[in-house]
């Protein structure tokens, strides 16, 4: 896994926010809360990101499971929205299952679900080449694509469409090639992952490795890609209209989007109209929320220690 730091990975997403819907803050600055407990009165469906306000790997975090107990207790409907392309819904509320939540396979939508669904209407496979190991859970819906892994990276001169899927197994000298057989070319581009980074919890601390988005932003700069990538997961609002449809959401401002990634959570609920709660366990831990927040220009409306 490629490590990233904190400051190049939030420079990164700013370089990209033509990318990602338009930054719409709360009218009031964020109120700081102990937990979800405290707001539950006003939400009628809470959707929540996965690592970093759940999990970190494989290990819930501290609280979260209680939270979720305390979700139920209210009756107000929730769903894992995640930008997790290895798993689909019904694989990945097992995934959770292990990890002590009670998530039914309704209750999570990822990345790979809206992936796989635009997958199987792709024409003309050969021209499309994608980041990602092999196997993979979705084999069946990119046959005929080029895997870029198992190429090191190198662009076949068919290849004209770039779908960056999974990270897994991505080496810096893949990318180097990737773009280096990008130059003077221009692509379609698709992300099943948006996301740049995300936290991951080592003997040293919370650490934060490299993902997709950030393998594409890459590419960007340095080969001046012209296309606006089309984004299967957080921020993009494709998934989160897929969840506000299937929950039959009425009034966006009764929705709560709880994340620990100020340009994909919060950005994207806040695009919504959804009410954003930002966790301080995950990506930012330890670090001054309220720096950040000025920093990026997004803005939550409640901000808590942990869910």
């Amino acid at each position: 896994m490629i490590e990233l730091d904190l400051t190049l990975l939030n420079q990164s997403y700013a370089q990209r926010l033509n990318w990602y819907p338009p930054i719409a803050n709360p009218q009031q600055p964020a109120q700081r809360i102990s937990g979800i407990a405290d707001i539950l009165d006003q939400i009628d469906l809470v959707l929540l990101d996965s690592y970093g306000v759940l999990c970190r790997g494989a290990v819930a975090i501290e609280g979260a499971v209680d939270a979720i107990a305390q979700i139920r207790t209210s009756n107000t409907p929730l769903c894992v929205v995640s930008n997790d392309t290895m798993t689909n819904r019904r694989v990945a509320a097992e995934k959770y299952q292990q990890r002590g939540f009670d998530f039914a396979g309704e209750e999570v939508i990822t990345s790979l679900d809206m992936t796989e669904k635009w997958l199987a209407e792709i024409d003309q496979p050969e021209r499309w080449g994608y980041i990602g190991p092999q196997p993979h859970p979705s084999d069946v819906l990119l046959k005929g694509m080029v895997n870029l892994t198992a190429c090191d990276g190198v662009i076949p001169a068919e290849v004209d469409h770039l779908l960056f899927l999974v990270s897994l197994g991505w080496t810096e000298q893949m990318q180097h090639n990737l773009n280096q057989s990008a130059q003077g070319r221009q692509f379609t581009l698709v992300a099943g992952n948006p996301d740049m980074g995300a936290p991951y919890a080592t003997d040293q601390g919370i650490k934060v490795g490299a993902t997709p988005g950030y393998f594409m932003h890459q590419l960007v700069a340095a080969t001046h890609q012209q296309a606006i990538p089309l984004l299967h997961g957080k921020p993009g609002q494709a998934i989160f209209e897929a969840a506000a449809k299937q929950f039959k959401v009425t009034d966006p401002s009764r929705v709560l989007m709880v994340g620990d990634t100020l340009y994909t959570d919060i950005l994207g609920g806040n695009a919504m109209g959804f009410k954003t709660l930002l966790l301080e366990c995950g990506i930012y831990q330890g670090l001054n929320i309220e720096q950040l927040i000025a920093e990026s220009g997004i803005s939550p409306n409640f901000i808590a220690p942990q869910l």
